[in-house]
């Protein structure tokens, strides 16, 4: 499974997780999105989504200690000599600015 397949399964399996919550109408939490993923992980029977899982399970649960995400090439700029961030701000959906800067 080449990095793309792993990355659309894991985004695929996330997203069962997250719509089986949310159709049950009850609360949103990483807590309940683990024991979600522990639930589908001891039903599923296919070996590449068991692995897949129990990655997603990892890396949450160890509130991604377990694999370092990337960062941006602009997040790297803004780093100190000594290696620390210069800002606590972060995008949440991308640096690109929004193409039509009027707002009415």
């Amino acid at each position: 499974m080449n990095r793309s397949d792993h990355e659309r399964l894991t985004d695929e399996l996330i997203g069962e997780a997250t719509l089986s919550l949310l159709k049950e109408n009850g609360p949103i939490s990483m807590k309940l999105l683990l024991q979600r993923l522990q639930q589908m992980l001891s039903a599923e029977r296919d070996g590449q989504r068991r692995n897949v899982l129990s990655q997603i399970i990892l890396e949450i649960s160890s509130d991604g200690k377990a694999s370092p995400r990337r960062e941006t090439r602009s997040e790297q700029q803004d780093r100190d000599t000594d290696g620390r961030h210069n800002s606590n701000v972060y995008p949440l959906f991308g640096n690109s600015q929004q193409a039509n800067s009027k707002k009415h």
